[in-house]
Formats: structure tokens, sequence, C-alpha cells
């Protein structure tokens, strides 16, 4: 198969332009990626933690809130007074706090915000640990329908006398998740809320069925079983996800949050997608640039081609016309110099040809002219010697008589 010039220029641009451009390209794209990528995982590290600072700083503001109502009860000397601030106070965080209950020395609550009849917390966390450690803060009871907890929030009351009590709130942590979810969280994550010995706290599965796993309750478990903070790639069932463990030491709770890395990384797609443009557009504008230069260089020769033919089949009056301003455009005019140089000698040429011809005419004329002389002579030597034969035989005859 012949390939001609112009395809073997454009072959060779193509291969000489493609490499070091797929090389780049794919260097950057490379390079690139791998930032973004980077700055994704720190983007996506730096959220899980503003949303564990979040739940954390929305948690102690209830505690500020507690201790601050415990504060002002010490304001009011009977039981019906302080009752009826309670109340006041559960009126304003109605949507908030299930209920609040003041208890005695002994653990027992002497006032409930609600009807409930009143309990014993002698032996409860909420009593045991806020009168010997100053706060507690932990779970009350938990719900698996909706997969949210109420959280137990107590602090000491020094009244005037001396004597201590504690303050304890049942809070809605749906409240606190709601507050917090919001710029934090997309609908295909899957999030689990646990304390380190991996009891649910609350739980948030992502909204498509697609995305969730049962997998991701071990997974979460033995997270906040290690009580640190990881950033890790995992493979499951749904797929490649991005696990971010975000422990809050103040609480000793763990928050996981489970992220489809195809979602995460969807701005990598993106780039990739416009690394294949930039490349495409890139030939596009090297295809017609190889061709318009082909042609700047092609061309002139396909013409040089052309009037060798033409010359070949004996015009000498062709011209090259050629106007490039380079070496092509110097060897055309070269060319029609060889041209002009070879018509000339052929003019000569057929000049001598035609002097000699006219020579050779006129010495034929001049032998024709002495041949017809010759041919005469000849004759009259003839008609001479055949006189002489016949005078010889008259001769020989009067002499025989």
């Amino acid at each position: 198969m012949k390939i001609l010039l112009k395809e073997k220029f454009l072959i060779m641009i193509l291969v000489l332009a493609l490499i070091p451009l797929l090389t780049v390209s794919l260097s950057s794209y490379f390079s690139a990626r791998k930032v973004l990528m980077d700055g994704i995982k720190t983007y996506n590290e730096v959220l899980v933690h503003g949303m564990a600072l979040a739940i954390e700083d929305t948690v102690l503001n209830y505690e500020k809130i507690l201790e601050s109502t415990g504060d002002n009860i010490n304001y009011f000397n009977t039981i019906e007074e302080k009752k009826d601030f309670i109340l006041k106070t559960k009126e304003k965080f109605a949507y908030n706090i299930n209920f609040l209950a003041l208890l005695d020395e002994t653990g027992k609550e002497i006032i409930r915000s609600d009807d409930n009849p009143l309990k014993d917390r002698s032996e409860k966390p909420e009593f045991l640990q806020a009168k010997e450690k100053g706060r507690y803060i932990g779970w009350l009871s938990y719900n698996p329908v909706v997969d949210m907890p109420t959280i137990a929030i107590s602090v000491p009351v020094i009244e005037k006398d001396g004597s201590q009590k504690i303050l304890v709130a049942e809070v809605f942590f749906s409240d606190i998740w709601n507050k917090v979810l919001s710029g934090f969280t997309s609908l295909k994550d899957n999030i689990y809320f646990l304390t380190k010995e991996g009891k649910p706290i609350a739980k948030i599965l992502a909204t498509t069925e697609n995305f969730r796993s049962e997998d991701l309750r071990e997974v979460a478990d033995n997270l906040a079983s290690e009580e640190a903070t990881s950033f890790e790639e995992i493979d499951t069932k749904i797929g490649k996800l991005l696990s971010i463990a975000e422990h809050i030491p103040s609480l000793n709770w763990e928050l996981v949050v489970f992220r489809p890395t195809s979602e995460i990384y969807k701005s990598t797609l993106i780039l990739g997608q416009r690394a294949i443009i930039i490349i495409v557009i890139t030939l596009i504008f090297i295809l017609f640039a190889t061709i318009a230069l082909s042609k700047l260089i092609i061309e002139p020769i396909r013409k040089l081609h052309k009037g060798v033919e033409i010359i070949g089949q004996g015009d000498l009056d062709y011209k090259v016309d050629i106007k490039t301003g380079d070496e092509i455009e110097q060897l055309a005019k070269e060319f029609n110099q060889m041209t002009f140089d070879l018509k000339k000698s052929r003019v000569a040429l057929e000049e001598a040809n035609i002097n000699l011809e006219e020579k050779v005419k006129e010495r034929t004329k001049e032998l024709q002219s002495k041949l017809e002389e010759l041919e005469k002579f000849q004759r009259l030597t003839i008609g001479r010697e055949l006189k002489m034969v016949e005078l010889k035989k008259q001769i020989k005859k009067i002499a025989s008589n």
C-alpha cells in the first residue's frame, strides 16, 4: 500500500504531538486527581470533626442551661416555687427537653416536670456520677423504632444551707442530631453514634437502599471500641465507602460516618472528563494545524511534481508558480531557470538542425548538378565509342573488299 507524503507528514506530526500531549495530560490529571482526592479527604475529615464538635457543643450547651437552672433554683425557698420555676424552664424547651427532675441528697426525685410518679434514682449513674464527679452525660433510654435515644444530663445543685441536690434533664437526642446534620451530611451517608462499648446511641441510614448495608454496623462497633479518630476506605457489599470515625473525648462517644467514594470523588471524574475533552480539543487543533501546515509544504511540492510531468511531456513554456518565501520557492525558481535553459538549448539545437539541413540540401544540389554533368559526359563518351566501333566495322569491311 502506497503512503503519500501528505499522509506520512500527517502521521508523523500526530505521533510527535500525541506522545507528549498524552504524557503531560495524564501526568497532570493524576497529579491533580491526587491533590483533589487528598483535599476531599481532608475536607470530609474536617466536616465530620465539625459535626462532632457541633454535637459536643450542643450537648454541653444543655449542660450549661441545666447549671443555670440549678443556680436559679436557689432563689426560691419552697418546693412549690422551685417546681413552678422548673415547669416554666421546661416550657421554654418543650421540644428539646422531655422532663426535668430535682433529686434530694439520697437520689430520690422530689420534683418532676411531668405527671409521672417520682422515682428513686439513688443507684442510677445520673445521680451517683453527678454527685461524685460534678456532672453526668449519658444515655437514658433508646428507641429502636426511630433509632434515637434520650440523653440524661445531670449537674449538682448546692442549696443555701450547703446541702447538695441533683438536677436531671432528659433531652431528646433528635433535637441535637437535627441541629448538627444540616450542612454536614448528605442523603447517601450512613451515620452511627455509639458508646465506646458499641452501644447504639443514634443511627441514620442513607435514604436510598442501594447505599445501605448491614456490614456497616459491625464496622462502626469496631471503630467505636478503638476510641480513636480514623479515616480509611473500606470495601462493602454496596461498594467502596469512606469511613470517618471521630471520637468525642469529653462525652466518651464515637461518631462514625460512611460515605460512598463514588459520590465524594465525583469531582475527580469531572476532572478526568475535562482532561479528555482538553485532549480531544487539542488533538483536533493539532489535526487542523497539521493539515494546514501540510498544505504549506505538500502543496508546493505537488505543484512542482505537476510541473515536472508537464515539462516531461515537452511543454517547456510551462512555469511553476510557487510563492512560499522559503527553500521550496527557491527550488521552484531554479527549476524554472533549468526549464528556461533547457528551452534555449532546444531552440539552439533546432536552429542547428535547420542550418544543417539547409547545408545538406545545398550540397545535395551541388552533387546532383555534378552527377547530371557526369551523366551527360558519360552519354557523350558512350556515343563516341559506339561511333568509333561502327567506324572500325566500316573500315574493316572496306578493307576486306
